[in-house]
């Protein structure tokens, strides 16, 4: 019996191995990248092979265990110091943003997310998946959200004026899903803020997703800080895309560890396990909080980030 238990955890090790070694190599090769998305479940599976081969005597597969649990954690600490840093004690709210995927939900719930939405009184609120059955949602938030951005798939709703407001679509796509980022600039007691509502393609769809990056990239490095991006970007902050990303541009994402998706299939709940749902700041904003709400009906989380001025960075040259 020993033997054989032997014999799977070894089969169980060479699998992540191969995992492993596809996380790695996802630097290189953005197809693979999908598998980076579970770095936090290889950890705690290498985790019970160590200690299980630890009991079975096994030292060198022990040590080949402990190679890759260390090599899957530094993944992910990588991307964890690139995180937005905290703004000091006493430092005042600028913005409090909220992004929500509405995607799942039957007409029912929407009074709840008005409801949720009320009750957290966000300065600027963020939707994906805006359909025409979520109208009435968006009509009952008029009065709070005077200022509206969009009227389907992304749309921003703030309490600030706009100064002005674009979109970036997706090349030979159809309207109705051809929507990769939506942008608002707001003026916020006299300060200028750019947010852009972001829902990126699905990891399932590689050249598509880094098509979409490519002009997320694109629209970060034409437009002034301060600026805000939210929204559903379909891959956790540890994966080799988002690593690149916020490299290139130097924003600060503020969702670590919170995880936003999938609460459910279908009529199905289940337990979130990603944090795709997302708030990156740029250099010159700090963090106060992040949360996530309930169970809306929808099968993602909703996102709320309390965002503070920090130390200005200087006009480009």
């Amino acid at each position: 019996m020993k033997k054989i238990l032997k014999w799977l955890a070894a089969a169980a090790l060479i699998f992540f191995a191969v995992i492993t070694a596809c996380a790695i190599l996802a630097a290189w090769l953005p197809a693979l990248d999908i598998v980076s998305n579970g770095l936090p479940f290889y950890v705690a599976g290498l985790l019970v092979l160590l200690l299980a081969f630890a009991f079975l005597g096994a030292r060198q597969l022990t040590l080949a265990a402990a190679v890759l649990l260390a090599l899957n954690t530094g993944l992910i600490a990588t991307a964890m110091t690139g995180g937005a840093p905290q703004a000091p004690d006493g430092a005042k709210r600028f913005l409090r943003v909220a992004t929500f995927n509405l995607w799942g939900g039957s007409n029912s719930h929407l009074n709840e997310v008005a409801r949720y939405i009320e009750e957290q009184d966000p300065d600027v609120v963020i939707f994906q998946e805006a359909r025409q059955r979520t109208e009435p949602l968006l009509e009952s938030l008029a009065s709070a959200y005077p200022y509206r951005i969009g009227e389907r798939s992304l749309v921003i709703l703030s309490r600030y004026p706009s100064t002005a407001d674009g979109r970036i679509d997706r090349a030979g796509f159809q309207p109705w899903n051809s929507l990769i980022t939506r942008w608002a600039s707001l003026d916020v007691n006299g300060q200028q803020v750019r947010v852009a509502g972001i829902h990126l393609a699905r990891p399932y769809y590689p050249e598509l997703k880094q098509q979409d990056l490519f002009a997320l990239t694109q629209f970060v490095g034409q437009t002034p800080p301060p600026l805000i991006v939210a929204g559903d970007f379909n891959m956790a902050p540890w994966t080799q895309n988002m690593k690149a990303f916020t490299h290139r541009t130097n924003l600060m994402p503020m969702n670590g560890y919170h995880p936003t998706w999938p609460l459910k299939r279908r009529d199905t709940a289940l337990i979130p396990l990603f944090p795709i749902d997302n708030v990156l700041i740029s250099p010159g904003l700090a963090s106060l909080g992040i949360t996530t709400g309930p169970r809306l009906g929808s099968d993602h989380r909703a996102v709320i980030a309390d965002i503070a001025l920090g130390t200005p960075v200087p006009a480009r040259p």
